[in-house]
């Protein structure tokens, strides 16, 4: 069970360094149903760090332990209907 956590979040942390390379916005949810609509700042072995581009934590930075994060996407715009 313990390889197939670390394989998650070995594969959340690759998604995770391809968005910041890519500079793009992405969307995290974690284990405490949290959401965040950020930029991510930093990409390390253990944690990611993001600065929050809207919602309840606009403009704050978070650090977020690589186990806690349950999905992490790039961010799409909803469009206007």
């Amino acid at each position: 069970m313990e390889n197939g956590i670390r394989e998650k979040i070995e594969r959340l942390r690759l998604k995770a360094e391809e968005i910041l390379k890519e500079n793009l916005k992405c969307f995290i949810v974690d284990i405490f149903d949290n959401y965040y609509f950020c930029d991510i700042l930093f990409v390390g072995e253990n944690y990611l760090v993001v600065q929050d581009f809207k919602g309840l934590r606009k403009f704050e930075k978070s650090r977020l332990w690589w186990a806690d994060v349950v999905k992490l996407e790039p961010y799409k715009e909803r469009e206007e209907k």
